[in-house]
């Protein structure tokens, strides 16, 4: 993704990025793809709609770590009708060789870019096969135009492959936005339009922030994403914004007003301000953000790929890169030296400390946290940052329970959807069969061996078949 430096804090993402997202791919599947020749008939089954029933499966109930050993889940209209023992069997119903598999919830991207239509279709189609592909049936995406509306209701109605989308419309910035009352009259015209939710960038004057914060919440629309300098963190949570993504603000909290750095602009998301942030206060910030139920989105993998401890090299070693055309590899790693350029190793040590620190004091003050990583962006993969993010969530000292949540059942709490986020009778059959248990080890939800999407069934080999699709014209 290209940067470009924008008004107040961090950095404004452009979309030059999606001038080659048609040549991104992810080969990361090609090991799992080795459980195919070890299940053999399991996956005879490329792609099943209609009544299915899926046999034998050990089903995780996300919002309690339980395990159901040994079960069938039958799907019809797209729903879960029933669990039963396995080898349980309906007239009408197309069995589904569960392989002994684990069954979770399937994922959500709750920070993910979908491209411009001037980039063309298949870019746009690429995109939404590397997250379907991956598991991801939910992406909130997070800088949408007038293209992105029809797109939401053709990927809603299954005539598009892809996952279901949840857009915003164009961002309100300091380049979008030109006076409260201008901001105000932008969040309406975009309720009209239809948009689910409206997108913060950085640049925007206290003032007016607070009238499109107030203006949104009197169309009924959430309101999400930075969190300007100008605003400042404690305002956000006055105002009760929906979601904070990239933990945005916190990092200028975290300065003590003795700090000769107290009051300064941050940089790539508070990277200058590493030697002074406090962590006694992480805490505190915390409480206060759990007090106003107020989401954060971490996008942790934005921030282990660029301040993190790999080099550029081992970055551009990583699963799918050997794929990526070769322009966008430069392009990243150019972004990445740049960010790093401007730090010294201990302070991007210190930076990934502290919001690590923060990361777990949300999660166990009762502030919610989202899956997100912002991709496709610098070094995320669509799809597969999605996985790398749980790990990160981990690392943090999350749970691997706790991690799934963020992106099934949390999701399912913050849209507000009852029928979505869990595998239970009646909910929709959005679905994720893996061939190890995630909650002995995160990285075993990379071990993909079928999606079901709404209650359409794809198994590994019709998957990566897609991805095929997309590798030869690559090549």
């Amino acid at each position: 993704m290209v940067l470009t430096q924008g008004p107040g804090n961090g950095a404004v993402f452009g979309c030059g990025f999606l001038n080659s997202l048609a040549h991104r791919l992810f080969s990361g599947l090609a090991c799992v793809m080795l459980l195919i020749g070890m299940h053999g008939s399991a996956f005879a089954q490329n792609e099943v709609s209609g009544d299915w029933v899926i046999s034998p499966v050990n089903v995780i109930d996300v919002t309690n770590g339980a395990l159901l050993e040994n079960r069938a889940v039958f799907i019809a209209d797209g729903r879960i009708v029933d669990i039963e023992a396995a080898g349980a069997s309906r007239d009408g119903f197309t069995p589904v060789d569960g392989a002994d598999g684990w069954l979770i919830p399937a994922l959500a991207e709750m920070h993910a870019h979908v491209p411009p239509s001037s980039q063309g279709r298949q870019a746009t189609d690429d995109v939404l096969t590397l997250f379907l592909a991956h598991g991801i049936t939910t992406i909130r995406g997070m800088l949408g135009e007038s293209s992105h509306l029809a797109l939401r209701d053709a990927l809603a109605a299954g005539t598009v492959f892809g996952p279901r989308l949840v857009t915003s419309g164009p961002s309100f910035n300091g380049n979008s936005v030109s006076s409260p009352e201008q901001g105000a009259a932008r969040v309406r015209t975009q309720a009209e339009a239809g948009y689910d939710f409206v997108k913060i960038h950085p640049g925007l004057s206290r003032e007016e922030f607070l009238a499109i914060s107030t203006a949104a919440s009197g169309a009924g629309l959430p309101f999400g994403g930075h969190i300007s300098f100008e605003t400042g963190l404690e305002i956000a949570l006055q105002q009760g914004q929906d979601t904070i993504d990239h933990l945005d603000g916190y990092a200028e909290a975290m300065v003590p007003p003795s700090s000769p750095l107290f009051g300064q602009a941050p940089e790539w998301f508070g990277l200058n301000l590493a030697s002074a942030m406090d962590p006694a206060l992480v805490p505190e910030l915390a409480r206060a953000t759990a007090a106003v139920d107020v989401w954060n989105v971490p996008t942790e993998s934005l921030f282990e790929t660029t301040t993190g401890p790999l080099s550029v090299e081992q970055l551009l070693e990583r699963p799918g890169m050997d794929l990526i055309e070769e322009t966008v590899r430069s392009d990243w790693a150019g972004a990445v030296e740049r960010i790093r350029a401007q730090s010294t190793p201990e302070d991007r040590e210190r930076f990934l400390a502290a919001r690590k620190a923060l990361i777990l004091a949300l999660q166990e003050a009762g502030a919610p946290l989202l899956l997100g990583s912002d991709a496709p962006q610098i070094f995320n993969v669509p799809g597969v940052s999605t996985h790398q993010e749980l790990a990160y969530l981990v690392d943090a000292g999350l749970t691997p329970l706790q991690a799934l949540q963020s992106g099934t059942i949390n999701v399912a709490k913050f849209f507000q959807e009852a029928d979505r986020g869990t595998i239970a009778v009646g909910q929709v059959a959005d679905l994720l069969l893996l061939a190890a248990n995630p909650l002995e080890n995160i990285h075993n939800s990379t071990r993909i061996l079928g999606v079901s999407r709404d209650g359409r069934w794809f198994n590994q080999a019709d998957l990566e078949r897609r991805l095929t699709a997309i590798r030869e014209r690559v090549r």
